[in-house]
């Protein structure tokens, strides 16, 4: 049981942070306490229904307002609810286009030359270029980072919110970390970090639902019956208690940086950890 639990803190830690929380709990179920693949990718559905509960949680009010957006004449409805609708259906719409062929093709072409090592390098990369970018804006003092979505014209928003969309949708690929390449990306569109973490989190709920049921359709097995029932439980509540508690940390970090500090710390962590777990055999 000790395991489950460890994995399930461990998921819950890392989902924010620009790393592949997926493939370091995958390496930790498997190499270190003996896992098989197939509880352990039984175990990862669970820990990401965990995580993405944690969401809805945090943004429950955000989700209430985007659904009564459809239905103006029902309820009244404010404009920045309309721009974070849009941009759900946008970035939505981006992720489908990419990560659906990208599912199919690495299922059937490059699951057995395509791994982890090789997402993370793409994950180090993107966050290298942000920590490029940090740096440069601390050197030349130039005003960057300060857009919201309240001042972004709807145009722009369409353009940021499908574009991010499509770099989410790569991170169907294993060790590619989701959240590392969708903030990366909104923070260099010019949105502050605040906004960048809030969009990150709020897209990741309509992806997330739909990953679930597509590996649940798709998936050889079944993920019901191969792990306790209690277990199914604990995990997914520690998942969504220590996930909650990780995002909570992050935003009142963001909320007290400037944007290049932001830019810079985001990226350097993703090598700090990464790269012990690049190490791991």
């Amino acid at each position: 049981m000790i395991e489950y639990i460890v994995i399930a803190i461990i998921q819950g830690f890392l989902e924010w942070l620009p790393i592949s929380s997926s493939g370091q709990t995958f390496i930790v179920a498997m190499n270190i306490f003996g896992i098989s693949a197939e509880e352990a990718y039984s175990l990862s559905i669970w820990l990401h229904l965990g995580t993405t509960l944690a969401v809805l949680l945090k943004f429950r009010m955000d989700f209430i307002k985007i659904i009564k957006s459809f239905i103006p004449r029902a309820y009244k409805v404010d404009e920045i609810d309309v721009r974070k609708r849009n941009w759900l259906i946008y970035a939505t719409l981006g992720t489908g286009i990419t990560a659906l062929p990208l599912y199919f093709i690495f299922r059937i072409i490059i699951a057995d030359s395509f791994t982890a090592f090789q997402g993370d390098l793409i994950t180090l990369i993107v966050c290298g270029l942000l920590i490029i970018t940090g740096i440069i804006l601390l050197k030349t003092r130039k005003i960057y980072g300060e857009d919201t979505l309240n001042e972004v014209a709807q145009n722009s928003i369409t353009k940021d919110s499908f574009l991010s969309g499509l770099i989410q949708g790569v991170s169907i690929l294993p060790g590619i970390s989701r959240s590392g390449v969708t903030v990366s990306t909104i923070l260099l569109e010019n949105y502050n970090q605040a906004n960048a973490l809030r969009l990150s989190f709020l897209m990741s709920v309509p992806v997330a639902i739909a990953s679930i049921i597509v590996d649940i359709i798709f998936s050889e097995g079944s993920i019901f019956g191969i792990i306790n029932p209690l277990i199914i439980v604990i995990v997914t509540l520690i998942s969504f208690f220590v996930g909650y508690l990780s995002m909570e940390f992050l935003l009142r970090v963001a909320q007290k940086i400037s944007f290049g500090y932001f830019c810079i710390l985001y990226g350097v962590v993703a090598y700090l950890i990464i790269i012990p777990f690049m190490l791991i055999p």
